[in-house]
């Protein structure tokens, strides 16, 4: 059966009608986001339900700040090994969340999982490129999560970095030290989270690969 959604830019009118969890939550921020970037980021859209979220702010090569990306979901000061190639506005993924509704949200914070395993995520993240080359960003450049946690990814609202390869990305670096494990997988993370990492780590998962990598496609 073909899908029904579709994805598209989002727009200043359609902000009631997403869960704006992980944007600025100071209105003043979100408008000037809007005007220096024209959009916030990209969201799928069932009907007029929106079904899928990915938060994209702008920054500057070298400098790489965006005083309106909120600190806390703001990843550029944990990468490691990473060097702008040349000066250039460069558009970021900060995270990725499918089946986040408000109709769901008002129940609780779990998403709707019937959305899982449709594209969605893919289909944000293609979209976004489009935009980010027709908009003139010297490059797009996002945290691509460990693949093979699906819990992990769900939490902590990011593609694979073995997606953005398939993409055309490539890796530029690592978010944290790129050969030990990583502080959420230490425990700074939720149980169900925590289990999955045990899972992988008892199944002989090299502690390695559970660091998230910075993946860069350069447009110019």
């Amino acid at each position: 059966m073909a899908e029904t959604w579709t994805v598209r830019p989002i727009e200043p009118a359609d902000t009631g009608s997403i869960v704006m969890r992980c944007w600025p939550e100071d209105a003043a921020a979100r408008r000037r986001l809007f005007a220096t970037q024209h959009t916030i980021g990209m969201a799928a859209w069932d009907g007029d339900v929106c079904v899928g979220q990915l938060h994209c702010y702008a920054v500057d090569f070298p400098t790489v700040e965006n005083s309106d990306w909120p600190e806390w979901n703001q990843w550029w000061s944990g990468v490691e090994g990473f060097r702008a190639p040349r000066a250039g506005r460069a558009w970021c993924h900060a995270c990725f969340h499918v089946g986040r509704t408000v109709a769901k949200a008002r129940v609780d914070d779990s998403p709707d999982e019937t959305y899982f395993g449709r594209g969605i995520g893919s289909a944000l993240c293609r979209a976004s490129m489009t935009w980010a080359h027709d908009a003139g960003y010297a490059a797009v450049v996002a945290p691509g999560s460990p693949p093979a946690l699906p819990a992990f990814g769900t939490w902590a609202g990011g593609l694979p970095w073995t997606t953005y390869a398939k993409l055309g990305f490539t890796q530029v670096g690592t978010l944290g030290p790129p050969d030990e494990l990583p502080a959420w997988a230490r425990g700074e993370s939720p149980p169900h989270v925590m289990a999955e990492v045990r899972g992988a780590l008892a199944a002989g998962r090299d502690p390695a690969t559970f660091v998230a990598q910075l993946m860069m496609l350069d447009m110019r």
